[in-house]
């Protein structure tokens, strides 16, 4: 069994991989598209990313759904079932001997008073994305380049609210 705690406190090295988009725009993904889209549609694609990755020394693979909340997804795509997609996708590209992050980045809504949504509507969409990952196996929850403090402390407490992982 995986433990992203225990590798942490071991003191080596954890070398994360590198970027994903770019990586799937070499491989098709159009200007504009999803890449949660695209890995659904092209799982085989992600799959061999994450693979390359693994094999070039990477200890964490992050997985293809930084946007993957409903904000973001196309309406035809349901978030759990994305999240929790890649997730496997990612786990059977790399196998039990590295770690799977869950991405869960920004959601481009601003909280009020700067914005209509509250914190807890936050919660509640980064929960949909986080219950994903966790059904996925993914070994620890990355919040990504959050611009807002309270929208990265959202991600913090929807992980609390749905599963026992660790979050960076």
């Amino acid at each position: 069994m995986r433990d992203f705690r225990r590798a942490l406190k071991g003191g080596s090295v954890l070398i994360f991989d590198g970027g994903m988009g770019s990586l799937l725009q070499r491989r098709g993904l159009q200007a504009g598209q999803s890449p949660e889209e695209f890995g659904m549609r092209r799982p085989e694609v992600v799959a061999e990313i994450h693979a390359e990755y693994a094999r070039a020394g990477a200890l964490v693979v992050t997985k293809n759904t930084f946007g993957a909340t409903r904000y973001k997804l196309p309406s035809s795509l349901d978030v759990v079932k994305v999240t929790e997609t890649m997730a496997r996708t990612a786990r059977q590209a790399v196998g039990e001997g590295v770690f799977v992050a869950g991405s869960v980045g920004p959601t481009g809504k601003m909280i009020a008073p700067l914005g209509d949504k509250t914190f807890r509507e936050l919660v509640e969409v980064f929960k949909e994305q986080i219950r994903g990952l966790a059904a996925g196996g993914v070994d620890l929850v990355l919040a990504e380049t959050h611009f807002d403090l309270a929208e990265a402390r959202a991600v913090v407490v929807a992980a609390r609210e749905v599963c026992d992982l660790p979050v960076g």
